[in-house]
């Protein structure tokens, strides 16, 4: 009788424990109030090109995609992992596509292919961006070969033979153009297999070590700044800060002993959390200080909504993942990652890909129906941001609401987005908005996207103190313009 007293004791405690924490699992569904005070005679700086993308349209599959860049107002395109997939072509931008035999001679014509790469260009340029050329090689994943992924034989020639295809598109060598791309980024994520010692078994962008990917880049970047000074040329492009071995240190301690000129640093991260990202800003900013490299540009090359993977690409957080990418939690992603790092060191975003079915990295398009999906239109709300950046103060909203705001000709645009990656989180947040100097007399037009709304024009009458308020759920963008 006893024991079953005990067995009884145990049993009620251990209900109510599992009550209190059921109460606690339940979603806080309580409003909350949020103060956006905007000042448009206070001015922080330009609003910056945070809407960048990895690739540009398929003219030949879809030629909505050219509109649709002219539409989102996208400032540069990158151009890597272009030939992967075969979505562009099956020969271009790569240095052993447009260079196919290294062992011929770089100052002939002959010896290089234009072709596909020249039809790329060009519909990246007749569609309004700018190019950014990444000079290297598409991110190899099968492990049964590796083919160009190696150190180049020669550093010294590699560096020519990149000489010759700028020589090509912007002083129009070999029947070239004058295009004036401005941006040369050196090779891609060779730090990417450096801390398992995978770059000796089964390497994706670098096979050698980091050291030597160290020399490399040097004599590339001498040869090419010597050749083009007034060319921005940069990189590396690495991938590892935060999560794994950090190869930046090195790299800024190698290039400053040997005075290696570097016009702008490149880097990408795939995570959830905003504060991941300024993080990551602000350590590279530092770095680049105590190297001499401070007037340097710095840009995010690649970056998207990733959890960490797990149990490779077929597994449930991979879809999860893909999905994500896909809907209003991954779009107001998006637009948080934006705004947090228009405040940031930061100078340019490129988000990773544009490019619709390859790896499911793009979030702009359905890849069964080409329909446009959240992130399209956060890419779009952003594009409505011009002229200057001027202040915005948030009170309240409990670090899930971002916000920038930009003036021009007397006109004053408030982008906000509100993101948590808990998806617990389903109270509704009124953000009351108040422009210093401006007093609405009749309703303020709102365009609001979230699980409901695509980019819907919503009125926000003016209350009794000249204010006026937009009820914004978890994973939602609005843009307000006064």
């Amino acid at each position: 009788m006893y024991t079953k007293r005990i067995f009884l004791f145990i049993l009620a405690l251990t209900v109510c424990a599992g009550q209190i924490n059921a109460q606690k699992a339940h979603p806080d569904i309580s409003s909350q109030l949020v103060k956006a005070i905007v000042d448009p005679s206070v001015i922080k700086g330009p609003i910056k090109p945070m809407n960048a993308v990895n690739n540009g349209p398929n003219a030949v599959d879809d030629l909505q995609q050219i509109e649709d860049f002219r539409i989102l107002n996208i400032p540069f395109s990158r151009t890597h992992d272009s030939p992967d997939g075969d979505y562009y072509g099956h020969h271009l931008v790569d240095i052993s596509d447009v260079f196919p035999d290294f062992s011929k001679d770089p100052d002939k014509e002959s010896s290089y292919d234009f072709r596909e790469t020249d039809a790329y260009i060009k519909t990246i340029l007749d569609s309004g961006a700018k190019v950014m050329y990444r000079l290297g090689q598409t991110i190899e994943t099968h492990p049964a070969a590796k083919y160009h992924i190696y150190p180049p034989k020669d550093y010294k020639k590699w560096a020519r033979i990149c000489e010759h295809v700028i020589m090509h598109y912007n002083e129009g060598w070999a029947n070239g153009f004058h295009y004036d791309i401005r941006y040369w980024e050196i090779w891609n994520e060779a730090d990417l297999d450096q801390k398992s010692d995978r770059w000796k078994t089964d390497p994706r962008t670098w096979g050698g070590p980091i050291d030597e990917f160290h020399k490399f880049y040097e004599v590339a970047a001498k040869h090419l700044k010597k050749r083009f000074p007034d060319l921005k040329i940069g990189g590396p492009s690495y991938c590892r800060i935060l999560r794994e071995k950090n190869c930046f240190p090195q790299f800024f301690e190698y290039m400053h002993s040997h005075d290696v000129p570097i016009d702008f640093i490149s880097w990408h991260i795939y995570d959830v959390e905003p504060s991941n990202y300024v993080k990551e800003a602000n350590m590279l900013r530092d770095w680049m200080k105590q190297y001499g490299y401070e007037d340097a540009e710095l840009f995010l090359t690649e970056w998207n909504y990733w959890r960490l993977k797990k149990n490779g690409a077929e597994s449930a957080n991979e879809y999860y993942n893909f999905e994500t990418r896909l809907n209003i939690k991954g779009a107001a992603f998006v637009g948080a990652v934006m705004c947090a790092l228009q405040d940031a060191p930061v100078d340019m975003l490129m988000y990773y890909d544009f490019r619709v079915n390859v790896d499911s990295f793009c979030g702009f398009y359905d890849p069964q129906t080409r329909e446009h999906m959240p992130t399209y239109y956060v890419f779009y709300a952003w594009s409505k941001l011009r002229g200057e950046q001027c202040d915005c103060t948030l009170e309240g909203g409990e670090g899930d609401i971002y916000a920038v705001a930009s003036v021009k000709d007397g006109k004053t645009t408030l982008l906000l987005t509100r993101y948590n990656g808990d998806n617990n989180t389903c109270n509704i947040a009124t953000v009351k908005i108040s422009v210093k100097g401006h007093t609405p007399s009749e309703a303020v037009f709102c365009h609001l996207t979230d699980y409901r709304h695509k980019y819907t024009e919503i009125p926000l009458f003016p209350s009794e103190d000249g204010t006026v308020s937009v009820r914004l759920c978890n994973n939602s963008i609005a843009v307000v313009e006064f």
